[in-house]
């Protein structure tokens, strides 16, 4: 007997750049460490290390090549040492450089919709529906199957880690880059598997066994079966990333805040940037952008090259809005000579609230700002907060963030791409340690955060938030009573403005109820709180772009806010401080409430 069994998949295509070069070594990078600190030769960096001469011989070669290493002449022996060179690149803690060779491939691969497994399309028979009707017009008997209950992911990290799998040949090779311009993607086709007598042609070796059993099960059933109904038996992709806590040294000063320090900060980091900017801003300024045009002027005329990001998409207007301001910008660059070409502007919105700044700078590596500042658009007059991150790991998180923002185009977006290799490459860089630990927060972790945070106050609980509107009651105003409700804790909601059905009125009201349990609900008077940020106790601070007050986390897009949780001694007290010399009517507040 012999039955057609017809899989739907995913086919993707494109053409990538693969770097192929051979790593360095435990030993290689032993070796020039032992020559950091004195002259050896060949046999005393073989007694030293234990190794057979060959082996040294072998490594202090490819050092010397790659200018790390240099001949050290005596009257009486030959000797080696690290150059100037090398001993930077030990002291520096960064990776040692690499130079591999570039090589361009063509890559296609297949991803079946039932079980998520994926192979090189080369390996496997593709059909078209109209194919299948005629194989069934030619008496055989053809099995399609139908998935359902979801279906493998298709987000760009896990393709490209698809894509790496298959693309890459063995350790010394990695995907560099991928031509998004080549990309490709098809989902109207089906892996043709022919099972005659009992035993499946045409499936690939590498099959996983829920495939192969559901193929057998398929060619089980009774004659004239023509379709399989299956349930979506792969992995899923999780929409709600959990944070990763890395250690790290914090300046405090790091952590900026008010209003004409963003603008001030913004410069600064433009002002370092050595060849690659990416900022989101959800909204976007056409005037503003022609503001600090002479700072990005600079930066491209030093050869850095920009992409700018924005994510409104609260409603029609105001997406068509901020698309017409996107078009102007996009129309200044193309008429300055210096910006065309290095500036690039992207036209369709990442429907993310998030604000992110990532660069690399000359001497410390990648530098990210995280906060609640659109950079593009704001005056620099309200009051923002914004955390700048130095330490490459937790930098690499906000690469990863960006990557996830826009890459819904799948392997055809070239910026997803770039941000996931920097991820990658930033990933490699050593961990510094330190008593600060730093996490990157997004989607519903936010909820998460403030639960917990309110759970653990012992001595004082601040919510900052520019809104207060209809889900302030479970947003921030229950937190802050919980966190009111144990002895000895202020608690204090801060907002600038009621947003939505909320009224002033209904504002005074949920005041009085919150004062009633203890809770301070203080809206800022003269300057204007933008920020977003929860403190609590002496050392836990986190800023983000969720309005906890007005707004929650949207569970099928995690990426829609972003934020970072740091926790450094006496930070909180510090921020705290600060926003008490900003809006005395916290301090005002809190006094009047012991008074009662």
């Amino acid at each position: 007997m012999s039955v057609l069994i017809a899989i739907p998949v995913f086919r993707v295509g494109c053409k990538v750049g693969i770097d192929r070069g051979r790593a360095w070594s435990v030993i290689d990078e032993l070796v020039l460490w032992a020559l950091t600190r004195q002259s050896k030769s060949i046999a005393a960096l073989a007694a030293d290390a234990d190794l057979p001469p060959q082996i040294v011989v072998a490594s202090i070669a490819r050092l010397m090549r790659f200018r790390l290493v240099e001949v050290s002449l005596s009257e009486s022996s030959v000797a080696f040492r690290a150059s100037a060179y090398g001993l930077t690149a030990v002291s520096s803690g960064n990776p040692l450089p690499f130079y591999p060779k570039r090589l361009s491939r063509r890559v296609s691969f297949v991803i079946d919709w039932a079980t998520g497994d994926f192979f090189p399309t080369r390996q496997v028979r593709l059909v078209t529906p109209h194919k299948l009707e005629e194989v069934r017009r030619s008496g055989v008997e053809v099995r399609v199957v139908l998935v359902g209950g979801g279906g493998p992911s298709m987000s760009h990290q896990a393709n490209l880690n698809r894509l790496s799998d298959i693309a890459a040949r063995g350790w010394d090779e990695q995907v560099a880059l991928v031509d998004g311009r080549t990309a490709t993607m098809r989902d109207d086709e089906f892996m043709a598997v022919r099972v005659i007598d009992g035993l499946p042609h045409g499936l690939p070796e590498s099959a996983g066994p829920t495939l192969r059993g559901l193929v057998q099960e398929a060619a089980s059933l009774p004659a004239g079966t023509t379709q399989v109904p299956v349930t979506y038996a792969g992995p899923k992709e999780s929409l709600d990333p959990q944070p990763v806590v890395h250690a790290c040294t914090f300046d405090p000063a790091d952590l900026v805040v008010g209003g004409s320090a963003q603008g001030r900060c913004l410069e600064a980091l433009l002002g370092s940037a050595h060849r690659r900017v990416i900022i989101h801003s959800t909204f976007l300024d056409a005037k503003r952008f022609a503001a600090l045009s002479d700072v990005v002027r600079a930066a491209c005329a030093r050869g850095v090259t920009f992409d700018l990001l924005w994510g409104a998409e609260l409603d029609e207007d105001t997406e068509h809005r901020n698309a017409t301001q996107a078009s102007e910008i996009a129309r200044l660059v193309r008429e300055d000579r210096d910006l065309r070409g290095r500036f690039t502007v992207h036209m369709r919105s990442t429907g993310s609230h998030a604000k992110l700044i990532l660069l690399d700078t000359a001497d410390d590596g990648w530098v990210a700002g995280v906060g609640s500042c659109n950079w593009l658009s704001s005056p620099f007059q309200a009051v923002e907060l914004t955390v700048v991150l130095r330490d490459q790991l937790a930098v690499a998180e906000v690469a990863v963030a960006l990557q996830n923002l826009v890459g819904r185009r799948g392997l055809a977006d070239a910026l997803a791409t770039e941000m996931a290799i920097t991820a990658r490459d930033l990933r490699r860089a050593p961990s510094l340690g330190g008593e600060t630990q730093v996490s990157l927060i997004v989607g519903e972790v936010h909820d998460r955060v403030i639960r917990t945070a309110s759970g653990a106050a012992n001595i004082c609980f601040v919510v900052g938030s520019h809104r207060l509107g209809s889900t302030a009651r479970p947003g921030a105003i229950m937190q802050g009573e919980v966190a009111a409700g144990r002895e000895g804790v202020r608690a204090v909601v801060l907002y600038t403005q009621t947003t939505g059905p909320l009224k002033n009125r209904h504002a005074r009201a949920l005041a009085e109820e919150a004062q009633a349990n203890g809770l301070m609900l203080v809206r800022t008077k003269k300057i204007p709180l933008h920020g977003k940020f929860v403190a609590w106790d002496k050392d836990d601070v986190v800023v983000t772009s969720l309005n906890w007050a007005s707004a929650s986390a949207d569970p099928d897009f995690p990426w829609g806010d972003v934020g970072v949780h740091i926790r450094s001694r006496g930070l909180a007290n510090d921020l705290i401080s600060r926003l008490e010399a900003v809006f005395p009517e916290m301090a005002n507040a809190s006094a009047a409430a012991e008074s009662v």
